[in-house]
């Protein structure tokens, strides 16, 4: 074996680690964004909240992440991934030591703002790693692997933070996460190290700043499917188990497992969806979005069509395609703005879409809820998410990606 080939190979193996500190490091964030979720039951009791101020806590969580992503994407760009992956994860951790001292609900959401912003930081850091360190017929592979970080976190986070607060408290458990984090932080900022190798991939647009990426009709494409995609995502894991239970007339127990499992499905889509783009597609990102939207727009359409009387197997399949989909686009749309934008600016590119995605998941869940209020039923506000899933897809038809990816580049 030459030297080359020893260089090469170290070289592939140095990649693969940042992803993994930068995976690890975005799992730690995510344990403390969805712990707090995991934790309502805990904080309603503790602080007496009714249904409205505990629906405030997510949509205060989701705008610090909304006001986050392009200002971290800036940060990534001037200062590189290494300082904002592991300076996100240690200011999270000392921020949500905070609630140890809350005893309102208004120190509460001061604090909740702060970790919104901060667990944000991660999403464009990861990104810029892999449009910066894996060629083409890897890179949407890499991304929905590093995508797992946030529904991995959510779920060690549901599974070790309620019994932590049964047994002590919730700002307990809470600070458990944050020294988690804390700790996963320094480690990154110990291991991780800026390479110092050539970029695989510069993008094909002369856009170097928000405004001019903003003027592209393909960025705006992008961005508009990662609006109503987030959108839907998040109407489908909010309503889920009220529409299965009220509506199908399923236990609360086999709805609770089949959300569960559509999280499961959408963690293995992030990074299925990543391997089709790269094998079957030779690295293109555009035909899987229209496959992965196309799907997702046929099993939203089908749950207009179940009832009480829809075989169990089949609510299954559907909600588990909807979790395959609904849940597995994030890598391909990051990894394509990426590309389009370039490797100097694929933080802020990255940034843009994490960030308009949870305008859509601040928006779009009440809009559903209040039709189904209106209509007083379900089936309606499926069918508008149904129409709203659709026009992504007609965006996307028209952009055209930079061309075949080569490692060599």
């Amino acid at each position: 074996m030459t030297g080359d080939d020893n260089a090469a190979r170290a070289g592939a193996h140095k990649r693969w680690f940042l992803l993994a500190v930068a995976t690890v490091a975005q799992i730690s964030m995510a344990a403390i964004r969805l712990g707090v979720l995991a934790l309502i039951p805990f904080i309603r009791q503790d602080l007496v909240l009714d249904r409205t101020q505990i629906g405030l806590i997510s949509t205060i969580l989701n705008a610090g992440g909304a006001a986050a992503g392009i200002p971290a994407g800036k940060a990534v760009d001037r200062f590189g991934e290494r300082l904002v992956i592991g300076l996100g994860a240690v200011g999270s951790g000392i921020v949500i030591l905070g609630v140890g001292m809350t005893q309102s609900l208004t120190v509460l959401l001061g604090v909740l703002i702060a970790t919104g912003l901060l667990t944000t930081a991660a999403a464009p850091a990861g990104g810029k790693i892999v449009v910066r360190r894996f060629s083409g017929s890897e890179r949407a592979t890499a991304m929905g692997i590093r995508q797992t970080g946030v529904p991995l976190g959510g779920a060690i986070a549901a599974v070790a933070l309620p019994p932590i607060a049964f047994l002590t408290s919730w700002q307990t458990a809470l600070c458990v996460a944050g020294l988690f984090a804390i700790v996963i932080g320094i480690a990154a900022l110990y291991l991780y190290r800026e390479p110092v190798e050539t970029r695989h991939y510069e993008g094909h647009g002369p856009g170097a700043g928000i405004k001019a990426l903003l003027a592209r009709a393909d960025i705006r494409a992008v961005l508009t499917y990662s609006f109503l995609f987030g959108a839907g995502q998040w109407c489908y894991l909010t309503y889920l188990t009220l529409y299965l239970t009220e509506a199908i007339h399923t236990s609360v127990i086999a709805a609770g497992t089949l959300l569960g499992a559509a999280q499961l499905c959408g963690t293995a889509g992030r990074v299925g969806w990543g391997v089709v783009s790269d094998r079957f597609f030779d690295g293109r990102r555009k035909p899987a979005l229209l496959i992965v939207g196309g799907l997702a727009v046929v099993m939203t359409l089908a749950m207009t069509l179940m009832s009480p009387a829809t075989p169990f197997a089949v609510i299954v399949v559907i909600t588990a395609l909807l979790g395959l989909t609904l849940q597995g686009w994030n890598g391909l749309a990051h990894t394509l703005a990426s590309e389009l934008a370039g490797a100097r600016v694929a933080g802020v590119a990255v940034g843009m879409t994490n960030s308009i995605g949870f305008v859509g998941v601040m928006l779009l869940p009440p809009i559903f809820g209040a039709v189904v209020d209106w209509s007083d039923s379900y089936r309606a506000a499926w069918l508008v998410l149904t129409g709203l899933l659709l026009v992504p897809l007609w965006a996307l038809v028209y952009v055209k990606e930079p061309g075949i990816h080569d490692a060599k580049t």
